[in-house]
């Protein structure tokens, strides 16, 4: 229960900064009783637990904006600038950030050109 809390709370203010004392103290429980459910429950601490809600948050963002700012996009989830948000985004995920962009820059693109030509045969190449 404790854990779910904490996660909402996450999901409600993880573009503002916050610190895991502040979560502690908004459940009524002690750091420590904190990283110890999430260490039982997920095999991670609550910091760990905010920063993997932050970094999917932003694949979400970049997947459903991909043509704002990557800086935008990193800011406004709670994230700090620099290499090392993107390396910690490779990490997670797997993929390059910059191939990440061209990839939701394209399948914007191809739902776009969807939209605007439902005829299938717009999905046709010419020979």
């Amino acid at each position: 229960m404790l854990v779910g809390q904490t996660l909402h709370y996450f999901a409600r203010h993880f573009h503002e900064p916050i610190t895991i004392s502040q979560v502690a103290s908004h459940l009524g429980i002690s750091e420590d009783c904190l990283d110890f459910w999430f260490d039982q429950t997920r095999g991670m601490t609550p910091a760990e637990a905010l920063l993997h809600h932050r970094l999917n948050r932003l694949f979400h963002t970049i997947t459903d904006q991909p043509r704002q700012s990557l800086r935008k996009a990193i800011l406004s989830c709670g994230l700090g600038e620099g290499r090392g948000t993107i390396a910690l985004f490779e990490n997670t995920f797997g993929i390059e950030m910059p191939l990440f962009l061209l990839t939701c820059r394209r399948a914007a693109d191809d739902r776009a050109f969807r939209r605007q030509n439902p005829s299938a045969d717009h999905l046709v190449l010419p020979s």
